[in-house]
């Protein structure tokens, strides 16, 4: 465990939140022991409900409490903590999407998964595997909201119906951590998480950092590849905008451009640019398109349909989809036959690394700012491949530290299950 000396909400308040470095995951809202922090679905930010303290500071951090900033995947070095955490090494320059075990192409065996997933269904098939061997007794994921069509919700899938409803792609965004509350209550320890590359990344934190109690609550993180997601209204507004209002959408995918299915079976290509604008500030600032720290990365960028771009990284990743494909489960393939969905793999994840490093130089840091010698030494980051870590300064930072945002009830989402 790297020690990064004592922190609380604090620290995590003014270097993530403020900024704007934050991804919006719920890991600290999930993991806070005291329940001293909510979630405001309108900014996708953790925000302090204490009646007696500001925005900014906590009454159980003062006195020395830090879990939510060791939970936290966007707090200090994460990404070389959780690489060391679950590799026992930093990655390499050239690992550019992360450290793998293999790579393979995947699908669901069942014909009823794979109508229902997307792509190859393989993440709804090793959930469904995954409970059936009593693995695991649910999955934290998301589903579609049942009143804002094509928005969602964080979704408990404790049944094969309740994961195949999870099934499919959604484009707005979704704290699915926050589902776990629900699972305590129901006393369940055995957990699978699905989520996109920033929830994916408190698999490395949780362990890194010794926040035990969920780190071994959850048996299998898996990633979804993902670039960034949308707020739920421009979303809304640009499908709309092309004719096609939201109760007609039968399904979504993004291939280069946003592709809607009607109903009907009519297919609306947007391009991409027009949501440009809708896009979400933590993801501006996501340097991890690949998932990086799960223990399996899956996505559909094969260039076959009906197959899930699947990224083995950790052993009990390998062990599950050895476990799920010897059951009869899941079918595989050598990742090699499709050289150039391993090569766009690469590409998005080069290409949101440096994004999300250009979008903190320009918006981050005031006029004049220079790097420390430790920092310019090392390219700006701790680390070959490594995201930069410094607290961030200047005018992303001057959000208000006394006035807390009123919470609300509107729920956002991300990709569902593959």
């Amino acid at each position: 465990m790297v020690d990064r000396g004592k922190t609380s909400w604090q620290e995590l308040y003014r270097q993530v939140v403020q900024t704007d470095l934050c991804a919006g995951c719920g890991a600290c809202v999930m993991a806070c022991p005291r329940q001293v922090l909510d979630y405001d679905h309108a900014s996708y930010h953790p925000v302090n409900i204490e009646p007696t303290t500001a925005a900014d500071d906590c009454a159980h951090g003062v006195r020395g409490c830090d879990i939510c900033t060791r939970a936290c995947p966007r707090f200090g070095a994460w990404e070389l903590d959780g690489d060391q955490a679950l590799h026992g090494r930093a990655r390499q320059p050239e690992e550019v999407f992360g450290i793998t075990r293999g790579i393979w192409l995947a699908r669901a065996t069942d014909p009823a998964v794979l109508a229902a997933g997307q792509d190859g269904g393989l993440v709804s098939a090793l959930l469904l595997w995954g409970l059936q061997s009593e693995q695991i007794q649910g999955a934290l994921c998301s589903r579609r909201s049942p009143t804002r069509p094509w928005d969602a919700e964080p979704f408990l899938a404790t049944t094969a119906a309740e994961v195949l409803e999870a099934a499919g792609s959604r484009y707005t965004y979704s704290a699915n951590a926050l589902a776990m509350r629900q699972a305590e209550r129901r006393g369940l320890r055995r957990l699978a998480l699905v989520g996109t590359g920033c929830q994916a990344a408190m698999n490395g934190t949780l362990s890194a950092r010794r926040v035990n109690k969920y780190a071994r609550r959850i048996q299998l993180t898996i990633g979804l590849l993902c670039s960034k997601t949308f707020q739920y209204q421009g979303l809304r507004r640009v499908i709309e905008e092309h004719g096609v209002p939201l109760a007609e959408v039968a399904k979504l995918d993004i291939k280069g451009k946003l592709l809607v299915w009607r109903t009907s079976g009519e297919r609306v290509d947007i391009p991409l640019a027009q949501l440009r604008a809708f896009t979400r500030e933590g993801c501006r600032l996501c340097p991890d398109f690949a998932a990086s720290l799960a223990d399996i990365s899956a996505g559909g960028l094969g260039q076959r349909d009906g197959w899930t771009l699947t990224i083995v990284r950790t052993q009990r990743g390998a062990d599950w989809l050895q476990g799920a494909t010897d059951a009869g489960a899941v079918a595989v393939r050598p990742g090699q036959e499709d050289p150039a969905a391993v090569a766009l793999l690469a590409k998005l994840a080069t290409k949101s690394r440096m994004r999300a490093t250009a979008t903190r130089s320009q918006a981050c840091r005031p006029a004049g700012w220079k790097p420390s010698a430790t920092l310019e030494a090392q390219g700006g980051s701790p680390m070959p491949g490594y995201a930069p870590t410094e607290p961030l300064e200047g005018q992303c930072a001057q959000a208000s530290a006394t006035r807390k945002p009123a919470l609300t009830t509107v729920m956002r989402m991300n990709h569902g299950l593959k």
